[in-house]
C-alpha cells in the first residue's frame, strides 16, 4: 500500500502524511469490501472470518455450502458495498466541501478513488478476482476451463492496455501473473 501510495517519492512530511492517508484509505476500503462478502455469507447462515493481506483480503467460510446463485451473490456483495462506499463519500464530499490540502480532504479523495477504482477492477472477468469468480459461478464447474481461458485472454488484454495507455507497470504485472496462472489452469484442464 505504501508503494502504491507514493512511498518511494515521499521525501517531506506532507508527502509522508499523504502516504499514510492512502494506507488508511486502502485498509478501510478493503475491509468494507470483505465485509460485504462476510455479511452476505452470514445472511446465508454460515460462519465467516475476514483476513486482510497484501493488496487485499478474503472472507472465509465453509466450502461447498453455497449453490451457484448464492456464490455469485456473495462474490458480488464485496465490490458492491465497496462501490457504494465510494459513491456515498463522493456525494458527501460534493455536498460538504472539505478544505483543500487538509488531511481529511486527502483521506476522502483516496478513499473515494480506491473504493470506486478497485471495485470496478475487481469485477473484471479475471479469475481469481471477484469478476472471475462470478463468471465461474455463472458458467459452473463443467465449464471451468472456459473460465480460465477467458481470464487469461482478458488479463493479457487489460495488462497491455494499461501499459500502453496508462503507462503503468503495476497493473500489467498483476495481469501477467493472473494470465499465467489461468493459462496453466486451462492447460491442466485439457489433460
Amino acid at each position: 500500500m505504501a508503494l502504491i501510495g507514493g512511498g518511494l517519492s515521499a521525501n517531506d512530511s506532507q508527502s509522508i502524511l499523504n502516504m499514510f492517508m492512502f494506507i488508511i484509505a486502502g485498509f478501510t476500503s478493503i475491509m468494507v469490501h470483505e465485509l460485504g462478502h462476510a455479511l452476505m455469507v452470514r445472511k446465508y447462515g454460515l460462519p465467516t472470518a475476514i483476513t486482510l493481506q497484501a493488496f487485499g483480503g478474503y472472507a472465509s467460510f465453509p466450502a461447498g455450502q453455497l449453490n451457484r446463485k448464492q456464490s455469485f451473490i456473495v462474490t458480488a456483495a464485496g465490490p458492491a458495498l465497496q462501490l457504494a462506499l465510494g459513491l456515498l463519500l463522493l456525494g458527501v464530499r460534493i455536498l460538504i466541501p472539505v478544505p483543500e490540502g487538509s488531511l481529511l480532504n486527502v483521506l476522502m479523495f483516496d478513499l473515494i478513488t480506491i473504493s470506486i477504482i478497485w471495485a470496478v477492477l475487481n469485477c473484471l472477468p479475471v479469475y481469481p478476482m471477484d469478476g472471475g469468480q462470478m463468471m465461474a459461478a455463472v458458467l459452473g464447474p463443467v465449464r471451468a476451463h472456459f473460465v480460465h481461458l477467458i481470464s487469461a485472454v482478458v488479463a493479457v488484454t487489460i495488462g497491455l492496455l494499461a501499459y500502453l495507455y496508462l503507462h503503468t507497470f503495476l497493473l500489467p504485472i498483476f495481469m501477467a501473473f493472473f494470465a499465467w496462472q489461468n493459462w496453466q489452469a486451462f492447460q491442466a484442464s485439457k489433460r
